[in-house]
């Protein structure tokens, strides 16, 4: 690109001149202009970051799905529905240490939790051997807070000795 001065404002205004050909036409192709360049730096930058975003697209994919089957799960601490978690450990570390299952109004399990006030009556445990070999127990208690009286269903199994997890605790819906 040839660049000529005008005379009347000397190096303030440069005016490009278009490059010619021996026959005196305009040769485009020496002719490389700003506009030129900054168009193909903008579609190299757009094709990079269309690139980009695919491969970004790719690798988080996974992440918006879960799993169909899972193996080899062990079974996690859960919230209780419904009810404060320490009314759910209080009625879990009675149904654990409870040996023979009450089998009558006058052998229940009662609980209660001077940290809430609330408290309940454990009223039936049936004991069964867990998927993975270990021991476990259903049961039904209620709840009795400040909302009323509630019946809850619930499962809790021992992971090792004397270490019991609440398997779930939901409330009867009947």
């Amino acid at each position: 690109m040839r660049v000529s001065l005008t005379p009347h404002q000397p190096e303030k205004i440069r005016t490009p001149v278009r490059a010619a050909s021996a026959r005196g036409e305009p040769d485009f192709a020496a002719e490389t202009s700003a506009a030129a360049m900054f168009g193909k730096l903008a579609v190299t930058a757009a094709l990079a970051a269309s690139l980009g975003a695919c491969s970004f697209n790719s690798m988080t994919a996974g992440l918006e799905s879960e799993p169909s089957i899972v193996t080899s799960s062990v079974t996690k601490p859960v919230k209780a529905e419904g009810i404060d978690s320490t009314d759910a450990e209080m009625i879990k570390d009675a149904v654990a240490r409870a040996e023979n299952a009450p089998t009558s109004s006058s052998n229940m399990l009662a609980w209660s939790n001077p940290d809430t006030g609330n408290r309940g009556t454990i009223m039936a445990i049936d004991k069964f051997v867990g998927g993975h070999g270990q021991k476990c127990k259903k049961f039904q208690t209620t709840v009795d807070s400040f909302m009323g009286i509630s019946l809850y269903n619930g499962e809790t199994c021992e992971m090792k000795k004397g270490f019991w997890v609440l398997s779930w605790l939901l409330r009867d819906r009947n």
